[in-house]
């Protein structure tokens, strides 16, 4: 007897791809890199339960397939961060939470999306922060940083401060962070410590590279103690035919 068997669909949510970048979306790069650097590096320690992405889908309705949106950062506190890198989306119904923070960072042909629809979308879902960063330094969201803190289900201003150096800063609650727009740049500093963030990621670089010299010298060593075992052999082996030849000239 001869069975067929039919292929089973899988559910859309298991075949969402990358989302499309914007094709103006080159001097966002840098701001998104940065940041997402620097917030990898701040979390380091907790890698497999904090979540921290670039862009990627959210989907946050099942039974939606349009249900999507990819924010540039987000990032999702107390859970299997490790196991949720694997799928290509974050589902908010699988995963029981939505993100903790969502960052956008402008470009002419994003910036009205992220200061309307998606504030809308991301104050439903119940993100509790939603930040901002204009790179052009406020000529298209207006000013260069922008953040909301969820209240009540309604996002409420974050305020803002200006320094008399030209600073623009806010402070995250969610992520206890000090974000600043100076010199043409968006920084992070760690409240608590005071200490600015964005060293870390050169600590981070400074760290890696030791640890890679370090296994360079190591298979160094390696090599050169096989190196010296592999004489030692050859001498042992010259030293066994010397002893068979003398042993050979002594019975003639």
């Amino acid at each position: 007897m001869i069975t067929t068997g039919t292929a089973v669909a899988k559910p859309w949510y298991e075949t969402v791809g990358e989302p499309e970048p914007p094709e103006d979306g080159r001097q966002q790069n840098r701001t998104m890199a940065d940041i997402t650097t620097v917030l990898r590096a701040r979390y380091r320690q907790d890698e497999e339960t904090v979540l921290i992405s670039g862009p990627t889908f959210i989907l946050y309705d099942r039974d939606n397939p349009n249900a999507r949106i990819a924010p540039d950062c987000y990032v999702v506190f107390n859970v299997d961060a490790t196991m949720i890198e694997t799928h290509n989306a974050y589902r908010i119904w699988q995963w029981g939470k939505p993100p903790d923070f969502v960052l956008e960072v402008a470009s002419p042909s994003t910036a009205p999306c992220d200061l309307n629809d998606k504030r809308t979308r991301y104050e439903s879902m119940g993100v509790r922060e939603y930040w901002r960063f204009d790179p052009s330094g406020g000529e298209l969201y207006g000013e260069p940083l922008i953040a909301e803190r969820l209240v009540d289900s309604v996002y409420v201003p974050i305020p803002t401060h200006t320094e008399l150096n030209g600073d623009v800063w806010a402070h995250s609650e969610v992520l206890d962070i000090d974000f600043y727009w100076r010199d043409e740049l968006f920084w992070a500093k760690d409240t608590p410590t005071g200490k600015w963030l964005n060293t870390l990621e050169a600590e981070l670089a400074a760290h890696e590279a030791t640890r890679a010299a370090h296994e360079v010298t190591n298979a160094a060593h390696q090599q050169e103690i096989a190196r010296r075992i592999a004489a030692e052999s050859q001498v042992q082996e010259l030293q066994a035919e010397i002893e068979r030849l003398r042993v050979e000239h002594s019975d003639q």
